[in-house]
């Protein structure tokens, strides 16, 4: 799907941090999505993201990028501050437009709509949309159109980009690869995962660290 001629060196994916709508045991999590848009970080979710910048201070980041929601640009605020660096926001990071599912919990829709949740974890469809909001590929292609910006913008340079769990996830396994499509790999508050062109395509060289 992707072709690296041209493209940055090094993608360099950073999830948000945690929030008050992000529960311990995930059964309680409220599916933000694009909505509920007003729930910014958690005190733990600004000081992981503190942590994450020092971290991020032993790469080389030429340019960065966030998606435009609260929980990311508050992410990217201070990863910035610590780093004497500046973020451009863009829709292209945002998370999955999770539609009716939005500021629902992982246990109501679960117990009131269990087919439709089978159908969100089972990815071997990338075209269902039963949730009336995106689908995996239309985050399919939403990330492709933002590489075609990248490799236009940053070919051979460093980017790091602030985004969420859901939208990485299916960029990392369904987009480029990496994992088995029935798998499902959490991506932790605050962690770096980094993409390094290597010939003709990216390899995953760290992973939720």
């Amino acid at each position: 799907m992707y072709n690296t001629q041209a493209m940055p060196a090094k993608l360099i994916f950073v999830r948000h941090g945690h929030t008050p709508n992000n529960s311990i045991d995930h059964s309680s999590n409220r599916l933000m999505g694009w909505a509920d848009d007003h729930v910014g970080l958690s005190i733990s979710g600004q000081q992981d993201a503190k942590d994450t910048a020092a971290k991020l201070k032993t790469q080389r980041i030429d340019y960065i990028y966030h998606s435009d929601l609260i929980r990311t640009t508050e992410t990217a605020t201070i990863i910035t501050q610590e780093l004497g660096m500046v973020s451009t926001p863009t829709p292209y990071l945002r998370e999955r437009n999770l539609g009716n599912f939005a500021n629902l919990t992982m246990h109501e829709i679960k117990t009131n709509r269990p087919a439709d949740w089978a159908k969100f974890l089972d990815h071997k469809d990338p075209d269902w949309n039963g949730l009336a909001g995106e689908s995996l590929r239309d985050m399919h292609k939403r990330f492709d159109a933002f590489l075609r910006e990248l490799r236009s913008k940053h070919q051979d340079q460093n980017i790091l980009l602030i985004s969420h769990s859901g939208f990485m996830h299916t960029i990392f396994r369904d987009y480029f690869g990496f994992f088995p499509v029935e798998s499902f790999n959490e991506v932790g508050h605050s962690s770096v995962t980094i993409l390094e062109k290597r010939g003709d395509k990216y390899a995953l060289v760290r992973y939720n660290e």
